[in-house]
């Protein structure tokens, strides 16, 4: 029986291991902060596991890039003053964030700070978001 106990552990430990691998931030640019100062904001889910936040801005060339967020989930950021109506469709928003490494259009967001001057952090404990 106890042999069993103990088994049943160890798997359960080996399963849990690679899902938490997938939270890691490998393939973020971690040492650089991207920032955007009018990101129109489209899309918004507020969904476990983690809540992703879709905005549109347009680069020096005049084009029109479609970029993907992702942020904590929903538990994590309501006790920072998030709620699901935080961004709304159509807001113009400072968007703060790690992009990914191979260039494409997608990272983890660090921060939002609105018109009025209010700001989101959704890293809180991460050194890089106290800055302004």
């Amino acid at each position: 029986m106890k042999r069993g106990g103990f088994l049943a552990v160890v798997l359960l430990f080996s399963m849990i291991s690679p899902v938490m691998a997938h939270h890691g931030t490998a393939g973020y640019d971690m040492s650089n902060m991207t920032t955007f100062a009018k990101a129109t904001i489209t899309e918004i889910e507020w969904t476990n596991p983690h809540c992703q936040i879709r905005f549109d801005v347009t680069n020096d060339k005049g084009d029109l890039q479609h970029w993907t967020l992702e942020a904590p989930p929903p538990s994590m950021l309501a006790p920072r003053e998030w709620t699901r109506k935080s961004l709304q469709a159509g807001d113009v928003v400072k968007m703060e964030f790690h992009a990914a490494k191979n260039g494409s259009p997608f990272g983890i967001i660090q921060r939002v700070t609105f018109p009025d001057g209010k700001i989101l952090r959704a890293y809180p404990d991460r050194p890089d978001s106290k800055t302004e």
